[in-house]
This record gives C-alpha cells, sequence and structure tokens, in this order.
C-alpha cells in the first residue's frame, strides 16, 4: 500500500513538472490543479501531516498542521505554493463528505485518509468538476458526465 502511495506521488509530480504548471488555458489551469490536489492528499497520507488547500476570491493556497496545531502556509515545493487564478476561472461550490460548504469557508483538509470532496469550477468554456474519492485519487470531469 506504501508503495502505491509513493509511486501515485512520483507520477503526480512527473505530471506536474512536464508542464502543466504553464498557464495556457483554463483546461491547463484545471489539469494542474487536479495534479496537486492529489499530490497534497498523498502528502498528507505519506508523511502523516494534515495539509489544507483554501480557495479564495483570486487564489487557491496549501497549509499544513505544525505540531502545535496551527496552520502555516506552504512555500515548497513549489507545486503547493499559493498560485492565482487565471482569467474567467472560478469556484462556483465545493462538497467535502457529502456537506456543501459555505463560500466563506471554502477548504478541503486532507490527512492520513483520504477526503472525498466535489469542486464545481466555473471557466470561459462551461462548468467543470474536480472529484476526490477515498482512495486519494482525483478526477476531472463535466457536470452530469461520470469520469
Amino acid at each position: 500500500m506504501v508503495v502505491m502511495v509513493i509511486v501515485g506521488i512520483a507520477a503526480s509530480l512527473a505530471a506536474v513538472n512536464l508542464g502543466v504548471l504553464d498557464r495556457q488555458s483554463a483546461n491547463d489551469e484545471l489539469q494542474r490543479l487536479q495534479y496537486v490536489l492529489q499530490f497534497a492528499s498523498e502528502r498528507a497520507a505519506v508523511r502523516g501531516t494534515p495539509i489544507q488547500v483554501e480557495f479564495l476570491p483570486g487564489s487557491y493556497r496549501f497549509s499544513k498542521l505544525d505540531t502545535g496545531g496551527k496552520w502555516q502556509l506552504l512555500f515548497q515545493p513549489r507545486e503547493l505554493a499559493e498560485r492565482e487564478w487565471i482569467d474567467g476561472l472560478r469556484v462556483m461550490a465545493l462538497t467535502v463528505d457529502e456537506r456543501t460548504l459555505p463560500q466563506s469557508a471554502l477548504r478541503i483538509v486532507f490527512a492520513s485518509e483520504a477526503t472525498p470532496f466535489t469542486l464545481q469550477l466555473s471557466t470561459n468554456e462551461g462548468t467543470r468538476l474536480l472529484i476526490g474519492n477515498s482512495a486519494g485519487e482525483v478526477s476531472q470531469s463535466a457536470p452530469g458526465v461520470t469520469p
């Protein structure tokens, strides 16, 4: 099981480093977000340190829970550093563990067990979903389409 998680992290890092960091389109940005959410989930599971992602009006950022119980912003690895949304991309809704969160509290906390979530995003091309399952995998689809 641990080997599979490590292989998953390596694959996520490879995908992130192979070009999805560039801001060429909303699809590229969505793919990048898909990979970094999966990476954060796997990193939290392997290291045993909770990581949260907060979705803000103009950006999203990752933090880790320190030993004192406080959230510390992450700047490294660079994949988890704060990132601004590209024009036309915004969060419409977030459901975590089957509970829709208010716009003022859009965050996912990843821990030793994966957190199921559905993140609904609006782009200039339409609505997209990023769906995280209990195995820590994140997929992308359009509403009404099974990933």
